[in-house]
């Protein structure tokens, strides 16, 4: 395994590589840079069968990254590049939500998501919300790259405060998702809000993608307003969700999750 903390060299602040190893799946590149601080990993024995192959002899590794750096700023640039190798079976969290700071005016902060996904590889991927202050701009960018049998859990979620309770909003939010199969695009995700007017009942919203994965089964929750679409070329379900907090949302992330 390459164990490398990178300072000056350019390029993705996390660079995570996964392999099957003796029947367990293991970090072969683990490289990271300010403001990502890569906490250990956990290793959970798998002995169900899943999708109809028997997985018992792999492992679900999980990995928990911190953003040492606390909020985003308005200039920060910030790039995560995640590999899959067959087999692997991975799951992505990270410590708590982050806050994105206010933007000044013609400045905007951003976050690229890369993640490549080799035959019968799993992932979820499962950060926390970001919470926009008054004025934040915000740039994502998600590219996924699925092989057959891939399959991805992968959340999404933002809410907004000001600390001043004077009613600000963010700026601006731009979020782009694509999702690539054999080099074609087979999923274009957008979300682009600027200078927002949003009501006082939903101010917390989040997305759930279920590739490759049955049907989901949510039960009622209290507060949370979700409804469930097919998406196309027979990739799974998408989960859209809106919420007066992020309390209701979480708990419908952790429900998905459990059930994987």
């Amino acid at each position: 395994m390459k164990h490398v903390t990178i300072s000056e060299t350019e390029g993705a602040q996390l660079d995570l590589s996964f392999v099957v190893r003796n029947g367990r799946t293991v970090l072969d590149r683990r490289l990271f840079r300010y403001p990502y601080v890569l906490m250990r990993t956990f290793s959970q024995p798998l002995s169900s069968v899943q999708d109809g192959q028997d997985n018992a002899a792999a492992t679900l590794t999980h990995v928990l990254v911190q953003n040492s750096g606390g909020p985003v700023h308005d200039r920060d640039n910030l790039t995560t590049n995640l590999r899959l190798t067959e087999g692997t079976n991975v799951r992505v969290t990270y410590q708590g939500a982050t806050t994105i700071s206010r933007a000044r005016p013609g400045n905007m902060s951003r976050e690229r998501l890369n993640i490549t996904l080799d035959p019968g590889s799993r992932l979820a991927y499962l950060p926390e919300a970001r919470i926009l202050f008054p004025e934040a701009a915000h740039h994502q960018t998600t590219d996924i790259e699925l092989s057959a049998g891939s399959t991805v859990l992968f959340t999404d979620a933002f809410t907004f405060h000001d600390p001043a309770a004077t009613g600000r909003l963010f700026r601006e939010l731009d979020n782009t998702l694509t999702i690539r199969r054999n080099g074609e695009i087979v999923l274009l995700d957008r979300q682009h809000l600027t200078n927002p007017l949003i009501g006082k009942d939903y101010r917390a919203f989040g997305t759930i993608l279920l590739i490759g994965r049955q049907a989901p089964e949510l039960p009622e929750i209290p507060n949370l307003y979700a409804a469930t679409s097919c998406l196309p070329f027979d990739l799974g379900w998408s989960i859209r969700l809106a919420a007066s907090d992020l309390r209701p949302i979480r708990a419908a992330i952790g429900l998905i999750d459990r059930s994987r």
